[in-house]
C-alpha cells in the first residue's frame, strides 16, 4: 500500500502578518556564571571519522542535558571523569549548585572510533546512558523530583554492549512503554557504518524487558540509510519510527517480523568520470536495431527495446546532449556515451532511485581514493594532535553539505516495516527540534518563508490516511534570521515560542524576542510620518571570554549555555 503524502497547512491564526522585524537592544542582559569543578567531557573527531555524518554528530552534539520530567532547572553533564553531575540552579537567588550523582562503569580508555557519552531520561526515575565505547547502561536514578532522591547516587541495573565489539553510537530517543505487569524500554541509537560507497547511518530500536526482577534485552532492530539524519524519534505509542533525511532508510533486522526484500535485476550499469557518463545495457544477441529507442534530453533519459522499458526518468545533473553516442555489440552489449554539462561527480545517475540501474566504479579513482587513505590501513600509527579544535560544520565545502531539497519525513511501522505516511520538506526547511512534552515525540522547527513554524507530531490515528501534525506556533521572522548567521552552531527556542536563538560557537549569542516595547516609533520611509510599528527586540551576549560554547537549553525565562568550564544562565526580560 502506498504511503499517503501530507501536506503541512499553517494555522493563519498563529501568523502575524503586522510584525515589521527585530530593533538591536543595547541594554546589557543580566547573566549568572557558574564556574564547573570538573571540566565537561568532550571527545573529538578522529582520522577515521571524517564523513559529513561524523561531523555533525560530534559538531552540534549538545552536552548540557535537561531534566523535562523534573520542573525545576535541573541540568545534568559528563566531566572529564566520566561521571554524570547534577547542577541546580535556584531562581531565587540565582545560585547553582553542583553534585555527582553517577559514574560510568568501567571508563574504557578512548581510542578511535568512540563518541561522546550520552544520556537521555526516558521517565521519571529511569535514565539511558551510552559511554560512547559502545556500552549501553540501564540506571535507577529514583525519583528525580523528590528532595530526598537528589543527594543519592544512581543504581545500574543493566549494561550491554549493544551493537557488539567494536561498534560504537549515541542515543537519539527513549521511550517507556506499560505492557501488562511488565515495563518495556526502548532505545534508539545512532551509528555510522561505512560502505565501499560511502558513509551510512544505522538507526537501531532495541527493546528491554523489565519483570520487576531484572531488564533483558528481547528485540533489536536495525535500520539503515545513506547520509545524514536530520530528525528521527520513536513514536509515542511506542509503534513506528518518525525519520527526516535526505536519503530513505529500510529495515535490514528484525527477528520479530520478516524483512520482505524484493528481488533485484539489474537492467543497466554506469560508470562515470567528471567528464562523462558510459551506460551500458545487455541485450539479446543480433538484436534488430529498429526496435531499440535512446532518447536523451538535458535533463532526461529514456532506452527501451522492443516495447520494453529499461531507462527512464530525469537525470541527476544536466548533460551536453548533443554530444550523446552510442555503440552496438554483435554480443548484444550496448554503450551510451553521455557527456556532463558540469565537471563533476554524481552521487546518483537519476533524480530517483532506480533499482534497475548499478553504478560500477572506475578503477583509476578506486586506485586514487586507495593511495588518498593508505595511510589508515599502514603498520606505522599516525600521530593525532590532541589539541586540535572540534571539527566546525562551517568548515566544510558545500559540496560536503547535504541538500534540502529531498528531504522527506516519514512514519515508519514497526510491525510490517511500511512507510505509511511521507511529508515532503523540499518548502519547509528543517531548522530544528525542541520537546514540548515528555511523553510526546519532539517538535519539529520547519522553515515557512520568512517564519519559522513549530509542528508536533501525534501518534497515528486507526484507519485514518491523515497524520496528525499540529502547528503548535511561530518564531517571526526566525526563518530568514538564521540562514543569514553563516557562523551558527546551535539554534533554539523556550517552550513558550517567545524568543529564538542563533548560537555561534565561540563569538555571540542572538537573542530574538517576538514582543517590544510597545512605545517602539520607526519612521516611515515612503511620507516621513512617524507611526506605531510592531517590532521585536534583539540582544546579543558576548560568549567569547568564556570559551567553545557545546551545550544550549532555552526555558522561558532564561538561556543556559554550557562551556567547557562554565554554565552561564542568561535571564531573559
Amino acid at each position: 500500500m502506498p504511503a499517503s503524502v501530507i501536506e503541512l497547512r499553517p494555522d493563519r491564526r498563529l501568523f502575524d502578518h503586522e510584525f515589521e522585524g527585530y530593533k538591536l537592544h543595547f541594554q546589557s542582559i543580566p547573566n549568572y556564571v557558574h564556574d564547573l569543578p570538573s571540566p565537561v567531557d568532550k571527545v573529538y573527531p578522529d582520522e577515521v571519522q571524517y564523513s559529513f555524518i561524523h561531523a555533525k554528530l560530534f559538531a552540534l552534539h549538545n552536552h548540557l542535558v535537561l531534566d523535562f520530567w523534573n520542573y525545576t532547572f535541573n541540568y545534568y553533564y559528563f566531566d572529564k571523569k566520566q561521571q554524570v553531575r547534577h547542577v541546580t540552579f535556584e531562581n531565587n537567588n540565582h545560585s547553582f549548585k553542583n553534585t555527582v550523582v553517577y559514574d560510568v562503569p568501567a571508563h574504557i580508555e578512548r581510542k578511535s572510533g568512540h563518541f561522546n557519552l550520552s544520556l537521555i531520561f526516558p521517565s521519571g526515575n529511569l535514565a539511558t546512558i551510552s559511554d560512547g565505547t559502545g556500552y549501553l547502561h540501564i540506571v535507577e536514578t529514583g525519583n528525580r523530583n523528590s528532595q530526598a532522591s537528589r543527594t543519592e547516587s544512581w543504581q545500574t541495573q543493566h549494561s550491554s554492549l549493544v551493537l557488539g565489539e567494536g561498534k560504537f553510537f549515541v542515543i537519539v530517543d527513549s521511550k517507556v512503554e506499560e505492557k501488562g505487569s511488565s515495563e518495556l524500554l526502548h532505545c534508539l541509537l545512532q551509528s555510522v557504518e561505512q560502505s565501499e560507497k560511502h558513509f551510512n547511518t544505522v538507526l537501531t530500536w532495541v527493546t528491554y524487558e523489565n519483570d520487576k526482577q531484572n531488564w533483558k534485552q528481547v528485540c533489536i532492530r536495525q535500520l539503515q540509510g545513506k547520509g545524514i539524519v536530520h530528525y528521527s524519534a520513536i513514536e509515542s505509542t511506542c509503534s513506528a519510527l518518525y525519520i527526516a533525511s535526505d536519503n530513505p532508510f529500510k529495515f535490514i533486522t528484525d527477528p520479530e517480523n520478516d524483512i520482505v526484500k524484493q528481488p533485484r535485476k539489474i537492467l543497466y550499469t554506469w560508470l562515470q568520470t567528471t567528464e562523462d557518463v558510459n551506460v551500458t545495457l545487455r541485450l539479446p544477441e543480433n538484436i534488430s536495431k529498429d526496435l531499440l529507442h535512446i532518447s536523451v534530453t538535458p535533463l532526461a533519459i529514456k532506452v527501451s527495446y522492443a516495447g520494453n522499458t529499461i531507462v527512464d526518468g530525469t537525470l541527476r545533473h544536466k548533460v551536453d546532449s548533443e554530444l550523446t553516442t552510442w555503440n552496438i555489440l554483435e554480443n548484444g552489449q550496448v554503450d551510451i556515451l553521455i557527456t556532463k554539462a558540469d565537471s563533476m561527480m554524481w552521487d546518483r545517475f537519476l533524480e530517483h532511485e532506480d533499482s534497475n540501474g548499478e553504478e560500477i566504479m572506475d578503477a583509476s579513482l578506486v586506485e586514487e581514493a586507495h593511495k588518498r587513505l593508505a595511510h589508515l590501513c599502514s603498520d606505522t600509527e599516525a600521530v593525532v594532535d590532541q589539541s586540535v579544535p572540534g571539527f566546525s560544520t562551517q568548515e566544510l565545502e558545500e559540496c560536503d553539505a547535504a541538500s534540502e531539497e529531498d528531504t522527506v519525513l516519514v512514519r515508519i511501522q514497526a510491525t510490517n516495516h511500511e512507510t505509511t505516511h511521507r511529508i515532503p520538506l523540499s518548502v519547509h526547511q528543517y531548522l530544528f527540534s525542541v520537546q514540548l512534552e515528555t511523553h510526546e515525540t519532539p517538535a519539529l522547527v520547519l522553515r515557512h518563508d520568512v517564519d519559522a513554524c513549530i509542528w508536533q507530531p501525534n501518534a497515528q490515528l486507526v484507519n485514518s490516511n491523515t497524520w496528525p501534525m499540529k502547528h503548535q506556533g511561530t518564531l517571526m521572522a526566525f526563518g530568514y534570521i538564521q540562514s543569514s548567521k553563516e557562523n551558527r552552531k546551535f539554534i533554539t527556542c523556550p517552550p513558550n515560542f517567545m524568543y529564538s536563538v542563533v548560537c555561534e560557537a565561540r563569538r555571540h549569542i542572538f537573542i530574538y524576542q517576538n514582543s517590544g516595547p510597545k512605545d517602539t516609533r520607526l519612521r516611515k520611509r515612503t511620507n516621513g510620518v512617524m507611526v506605531d510599528m510592531k517590532v521585536g527586540q534583539q540582544r546579543v551576549f558576548n560568549i567569547d571570554k568564556y570559551g567553545e560554547v557545546i551545550g544550549i537549553n532555552a526555558t522561558n525565562e532564561h538561556l543556559f549555555i554550557l562551556t567547557e568550564n562554565n554554565l552561564i544562565a542568561i535571564e531573559i526580560m
